[in-house]
Formats: structure tokens, C-alpha cells, sequence
């Protein structure tokens, strides 16, 4: 054998080894990878880890989340001061749009509450009379009375009523221009429904039948739950059928709640008048129900009104 050929044999067998060692290597490798991978995946399976992980997750998200909520509070303020700057560049004058909403409130505003103030519904306490709308004469308060064409009714009403009169016609103004765009606020402040008197009067006969329809079922003792549910349907039927805005909705919903909690201080702080079948803190829990369809009822007057100034 010739010595080249010694050197290719003696070569196989360095050249093998030297394969099962590549082998061998990768092998453990693997293995050792294989062992990191399991002990960090078993790390990151620890109860403490994956709590950490979690805060951290959440934390990320409500990071994420703040810029977009001060991004959507700045617009939603700066869409409202271009809705009021948009209402003072009309030719309305904000002194008599409020004027003649308070001179409302005080003069067809409590001829309105009278419908609501039937006997016990509520008890005046201050400056009280009842007057017969028919024979135009003063009588005597009789809060155990129910009689046709006799109002109940107290000299406290239209200051009572003004802050109601005052705000919310401007308010519905306000939202709805900064919410013109809408379709339903569109259909809403159009002149066949906000710039109709027609309209406004068929609404407040609604309103007033809402009303009567309270003192009904209250001195006839119904359940307080179904006085709930009888003036809930009212209160929503009147504002789908005169309004079926949001901002009517959210203005419907804001007196729901905002004039019982204000009714509360002013029947056990200042005892101004009282209701003899309270539910909670002296005040009954329907009577939010009444409120929401007032809220509808001053709100397109505010419209109503708006329009006819604007023209």
C-alpha cells in the first residue's frame, strides 16, 4: 500500500470521530437550550411572575388609555365653547333670551304646575291658597280637596320654578349646537317642530295630561312602584314624541335626579313643603318621573324661543 493511500485510511477514522464529536456537541446543545427554555418557561409560570406580567400589561393599557381620554374630555370642552361661541355670534341677545325664559317660567310655568298640584301632591306650607280657575276667586287651602277647576298653589311656585326655566332652555340650545350635526337634532330643532307654536302647545298638553294623570293615580293610592312605572312610560313617550335627542335624553335625565336630591334639602332643611306618602328623605320616588318630562317640556321652549329671536 502505497503511503498516500495510508493517509486517506488513517484519515477516516479522525474525520468520523470528528463528526460524532459535531454531533455529540449539538446534542448537548440543544439539550442545555431545551433545559434554559423549560427553567425560564416554569419562571415564568410562578404566580408572582405572571402578577407582575399582569400589572405590567394593565399599566401599559392605562397608560395607553389616559392620553385618549384627555384627548376626548379637551374635545368635548372645546366643543362646547364653539357651541356657545357659535350661539353668541347669532344676533340673539343672551339678556332677553333669558329674560323672557324667566318671565315664562314665573307666569305660564306655574299656571302649567298647577295641574301637578292636586291635593297632598305636594303640601305647600308657606303662602298657600287655592284659586278657582273658573270664578277667578281666592279660597281657602284645602289640602284634602279634589275639585275640578280649583288650583292649588302657593306664592313660593314661581320662584321655585325659575332656576328650572333659566337653565335648561339654555342648555338645550347649547347641546344642540354643539350636537347639530345630528339627524335627530336636526328633526328636532327644525321649524316644522321647534319653530312651531302648534307643536309646543300639543306638547305641553301632553305634559299637563302627564300631570293630572299623577295626581290621579296618587290619590287614588295606587302603589308608589306603579306611580314609578305609569309616569316612567309618560315621561318616555313624551320625549321620544317631542324631542328624541341624546341631549334630551341626558337634560330628561339630569332633573330625574338633580330635582328630587334638591327637593330633599328643601323639604327637611328649609320645610318649604312636604309630601304626607314619602318614600325616601321626604320626598317620593316618582317624582323624578314628573321632572324628566319637565325637562322636556322647558327644553323645546328654549328651542321654540331661540328661533323665533334668531329670525
Amino acid at each position: 500500500m502505497t503511503p498516500t493511500n495510508l493517509s486517506c485510511v488513517s484519515s477516516r477514522p479522525c474525520t468520523q470521530h470528528g463528526i460524532h464529536r459535531g454531533i455529540l456537541h449539538s446534542l448537548r446543545t440543544q439539550k442545555l437550550q431545551c433545559f434554559k427554555h423549560r427553567a425560564y418557561s416554569a419562571h415564568l409560570m410562578k404566580p408572582s411572575v405572571v402578577r407582575a406580567q399582569g400589572r405590567g400589561e394593565q399599566a401599559a393599557k392605562t397608560a395607553a388609555k389616559k392620553p385618549v381620554k384627555a384627548v376626548e374630555q379637551t374635545s368635548l370642552f372645546q366643543g362646547l365653547a364653539e357651541a356657545q361661541g357659535q350661539l353668541n355670534a347669532s344676533n340673539v341677545s343672551w339678556t332677553t333670551f333669558l329674560g323672557l325664559a324667566l318671565l315664562a317660567g314665573v307666569t305660564f310655568g306655574s299656571f302649567i304646575q298647577v295641574s301637578h298640584n292636586n291635593p297632598n301632591l305636594p303640601v305647600y306650607d308657606y303662602f298657600t291658597f287655592n284659586i278657582d280657575i273658573f270664578k277667578g276667586q281666592i279660597q281657602a287651602y284645602d289640602p284634602h280637596k279634589f275639585n275640578v277647576g280649583i288650583a292649588k298653589e302657593s306664592g313660593l311656585v314661581p320662584l321655585l320654578l325659575a332656576p328650572i326655566w333659566l337653565l335648561f332652555p339654555y342648555l338645550q340650545v347649547l347641546l344642540d349646537e354643539y350636537n347639530a350635526e345630528d339627524p335627530a337634532t336636526v328633526e328636532a330643532t327644525s321649524d316644522g317642530k321647534a319653530g312651531s307654536l302648534a307643536f309646543n302647545l300639543l306638547m305641553w298638553g301632553s305634559i299637563v295630561s302627564a300631570f293630572l294623570l299623577s295626581g290621579y293615580v296618587y290619590l287614588n293610592d295606587f302603589p308608589h312602584w306603579q306611580c314609578s312605572g305609569i309616569l316612567a312610560v309618560t315621561a318616555f313617550l313624551n320625549w321620544k314624541a317631542f324631542d328624541n335627542t341624546k341631549q334630551g335624553l341626558f337634560l330628561a335625565a339630569l332633573l330625574t335626579v338633580g330635582a328630587p336630591l334638591t327637593e330633599v334639602v328643601i323639604v327637611n332643611g328649609l320645610h318649604l313643603w312636604h309630601y304626607d306618602r314619602p318614600d325616601f328623605f321626604g320626598v317620593p320616588h316618582w317624582a323624578g318621573w314628573c321632572y324628566a318630562q319637565y325637562a322636556t317640556g322647558t327644553g323645546n321652549f328654549g328651542r321654540y324661543l331661540w328661533k323665533k329671536l334668531k329670525a
